[in-house]
């Protein structure tokens, strides 16, 4: 299929050399010299992406964006002028265009720009579909980013349909492995497929066989009853392993063997049982250090390992942030109501620029507050700006400050020891109990 493409500049020259230079790809190209033209010829061509002056004679290019999205073919578009401003950039990908390129020119810049272009064109509709096939289901989630990493990582995920081996998601913490792993599930799953989530470093050892095979009644002290194990609950379906290198090395044989036989016995059990569930394991650490420290068994690590996915860290992926603001300030709206908020062009390259050792999860905490202290439509660079000082504000009793600054810290100190609760609270000289309370009771996600 010829893709089409809709060429909209008042200067002639500039539809000429578009023309000329994106023919020889055997694209079909329409041309408009303004604003009037380009809408007529861009509802009856239909086409698949629109490169849009912003300077028109009749119009501005700005004001054009939303209503050509809106057309049958969902065309992406390119804004193309010579006011390369950080303001103008903004304001056009806020709109919803796709990319911002200035003159003069630069060719190898216009056709990467395009192949990454129709590559995420693709991806959108074919997550369409999929969205329209799960909108019963409320707990799927999109893995939000359109760099040319996430798009591969997404296309990767449909050729995962009707497959049924180990899954392994690698990255830093923060990057957005659970969101990863709930896509893949009610992607490649059924509808009613269960899904059931296990934090490895949350379970101590005594109770780490128990809860993922079950056990039988007398089985042990307390064994008062038969149960489950999650494995046997998620039949069917997938278990999301969060944090695998903190299952004891004790148990990691008996994973191998439920992975290479899908048979299992409850502790305490005689029956042999057999599941069909799909392993999808998290991990922010380095496996092959661990299996060098002697703390992760090689053979579960290439059987875990069959089909791999590596999250890069948003650092590495900054073209993203933009579509991740988005997205983040939508939420925020729907969560809380009042005004819409936007970002200004400042805040906006302040994002930009920060390194994100917390990475997507941190731009999030970060947009929150924000956008709860934020008093306009506008969030500024001085409301975005990551503070390590903790604020006095009078508006508080002692105690609730107190308890601010023992979030921040229990914050702080997730975020340096990479989610790793077991470390977190060895850092803060409490009891892993103790801070599992504290994370549940002042809602920290992390």
């Amino acid at each position: 299929m010829t893709r089409k493409i809709l060429i909209v500049d008042d200067e002639p020259n500039v539809r000429r050399f578009l023309s000329e230079l994106l023919n020889e790809d055997q694209y079909q190209i329409e041309t408009a010299a303004n604003a009037a033209e380009a809408m007529h010829k861009a509802c009856s061509f239909q086409p698949d992406v629109i490169f849009l002056d912003l300077k028109l004679p009749d119009g501005n290019g700005l004001h054009m964006i939303k209503p050509l999205k809106q057309l049958d073919s969902s065309p992406q578009v390119i804004i193309i002028s010579a006011l390369g401003t950080v303001e103008n950039a903004v304001n056009a990908t806020r709109l919803g265009a796709y990319d911002f390129i200035t003159k003069p020119f630069d060719i190898e810049k216009i056709t990467l720009t395009l192949t990454r272009c129709f590559e995420y064109q693709q991806l959108f509709r074919e997550n369409y579909i999929l969205k329209q096939y799960r909108q019963e289901c409320p707990l799927f989630q999109e893995f939000i980013g359109e760099s040319p990493n996430i798009i591969r990582i997404k296309r990767r995920i449909l050729k995962l349909v009707n497959t049924d081996v180990p899954i392994l998601i690698t990255g830093e913490t923060g990057t957005g492995k659970n969101i990863l792993a709930k896509q893949i599930h009610y992607t490649i799953s059924e509808g009613a497929a269960p899904l059931v989530y296990i934090n490895c470093s949350n379970i101590s050892e005594s109770l780490f066989e128990s809860e993922l095979f079950g056990h039988e009644k007398g089985s042990f002290t307390g064994a008062v009853e038969r149960k489950k194990g999650r494995l046997e609950e998620a039949s069917g379906g997938s278990v999301i392993l969060d944090e695998i290198s903190e299952i004891p090395y004790s148990l990691q044989a008996k994973l191998l063997t439920f992975l290479q036989e899908r048979t299992f016995f409850r502790v305490g059990g005689r029956q042999e049982l057999k599941v069909e569930t799909r392993i999808i394991a998290l991990t922010n650490r380095n496996l092959l250090d661990e299996i060098d420290n002697g703390r992760f068994r090689k053979d579960l690590y290439y059987r875990l390992n069959v089909i791999h996915f590596e999250i890069p860290p948003l650092r590495e992926r900054k073209e993203d942030i933009v579509l991740l603001c988005r997205h983040f300030l939508d939420t925020f709206f729907k969560n809380y109501g009042g005004i819409r908020k936007q970002l200004d062009a400042p805040g906006f390259e302040y994002l930009r620029n920060y390194s994100w050792p917390g990475n997507t999860r941190e731009l999030k905490n970060m947009l929150e507050r924000a956008y709860i202290y934020s008093d306009g439509e506008t969030l500024s660079v001085d409301e975005c700006s990551i503070k390590n000082d903790f604020e006095y504000d009078e508006e508080y009793s002692l105690k609730e400050q107190l308890q601010n600054i023992e979030k921040q810290f229990i914050v702080a100190s997730l975020i340096e020891e990479g989610g790793n609760r077991k470390n977190t609270a060895k850092k803060l000289k409490i009891g892993l109990r103790t801070l599992q309370y504290k994370i549940s009771e002042y809602g920290i996600d992390l």
